[in-house]
């Protein structure tokens, strides 16, 4: 069995383009695995291109020597860009394995400690312009099944915007949101938010202390990620639990904050971090550490299959983070088959491989593609 055809998706989703790779064997078995990476769709497309003269010709078995392979064949190596292009092809190599074995991808794993994945809903709030109307959603997302929330408290704020820039009053009105939301809805619910990194240290510290009474499971990416030490500072000073890890993509790059215990959760991104091969790497060394695993996971069914399958297997997973079901609705017209959200957990599937199809022919369609035997190229029309 050899890898003969690398195909290469971009897939025009609301709000950021999904990128999928397919590889297809000698003998028509089709792995798929998912590099979506918002603002650097052609850098992932042409860098899973970079490694088709790796991949072709050989045996999609022996994912671990292909992984180490792929990462050390370029001197300038990591990275977000290198890192999601190799996840996407270590997803759907094990998409094969499981294929070709004919067993789910966590049988290969060495089985599931649980049949089904918990998960926190993200994006039920968009459209929410005031603590009223988030309660309101709130309570929306929670009647349709969902049993833990997270949201952006300085979703007003630019993403790009410096950390400084943050005022103690925009820091006061958010602390106010969080204090609403638990209020309406009660002590019972699993509540989340995420500040996108755009906070000081001092004004982390500061939401962080004046947050911890209303009970937040995490509070997640308080500072930017390139500054480990001040994140460290920030876990000295607060009880709140801290969790980060979706701008850090290999074991390296969370080495220095699971060693100083500096987050009660890691939240490493599958399609980010070099695919199941090194998630699982980041995972067992934070276990080692007492830190549970969240992983960052807003992106389409191929991504959440993935991390189903691997999840269920790893002794310190919490929740998984998914959209809702309909969030964006091109999540279903995509699939021929795949996870599907029931209340508030997926059900672990039991097909080989990851448990999901994609409906080629439509990507064909609503991409413009041009095909050939060595890649199949998709970009938005």
């Amino acid at each position: 069995m050899k890898i003969h055809a690398i195909r290469t998706y971009v897939v025009p989703a609301s709000w950021k383009e999904w990128v999928f790779v397919l590889l297809e064997t000698d003998d028509g078995l089709v792995g798929v695995g998912e590099g979506t990476l918002e603002n650097r769709t052609a850098a992932v497309a042409g860098a899973i291109d970079e490694c088709a003269e790796y991949l072709l010709g050989r045996s999609p078995i022996g994912i671990e020597a292909i992984w180490n392979e792929l990462y050390r064949a370029f001197f300038w190596r990591g990275g977000s860009v290198q890192m999601t292009a190799l996840a996407a092809i270590d997803q759907a190599l094990w998409d094969i394995a499981g294929k070709a074995a004919n067993l789910p991808v966590h049988r290969l794993l060495g089985g599931a400690g649980q049949d089904k994945v918990r998960t926190y809903l993200n994006q039920w709030y968009r459209g929410a312009k005031s603590a009223d109307k988030l309660a309101d959603m709130a309570r929306e997302a929670l009647d349709k099944g969902a049993s833990a929330l997270k949201w952006y408290p300085f979703r007003q704020i630019p993403m790009n915007s410096p950390p400084y820039t943050v005022t103690p009053q925009d820091i006061r009105q958010a602390v106010r949101e969080v204090e609403l939301l638990r209020d309406a809805l009660g002590p019972d619910v699993t509540l989340m938010v995420d500040l996108a990194g755009k906070l000081t240290c001092a004004g982390a510290i500061e939401f962080c202390q004046a947050a911890t009474p209303y009970d937040l499971l995490f509070i997640e990416e308080p500072l930017p990620p390139e500054d480990p030490s001040s994140l460290h500072r920030l876990a000295n000073a607060t009880s709140a639990r801290i969790a980060t890890g979706e701008r850090l993509y290999s074991r390296w790059d969370f080495r220095e904050i699971i060693e100083q215990r500096s987050v009660s959760y890691v939240q490493p991104a599958l399609t980010h971090a070099g695919g199941i091969t090194e998630f699982r790497k980041i995972a067992a060394y934070a276990d080692t550490h007492g830190i549970g695993l969240i992983p960052h996971n807003p992106l389409s069914p191929v991504a959440t299959a993935a991390n189903i399958q691997t999840v269920c297997t790893l002794n310190n997973f919490v929740l998984l983070e998914t959209y809702a079901a309909d969030v964006p609705p091109l999540r279903d017209e995509i699939m021929v088959d795949g996870p599907r959200l029931t209340g508030d957990f997926y059900q672990l599937p039991d097909r080989p491989g990851l448990g999901v199809e994609l409906d080629e022919p439509l990507l064909r369609r609503i991409c413009t593609s041009t095909l050939g035997h060595r890649s199949t190229r998709a970009a938005m029309a």
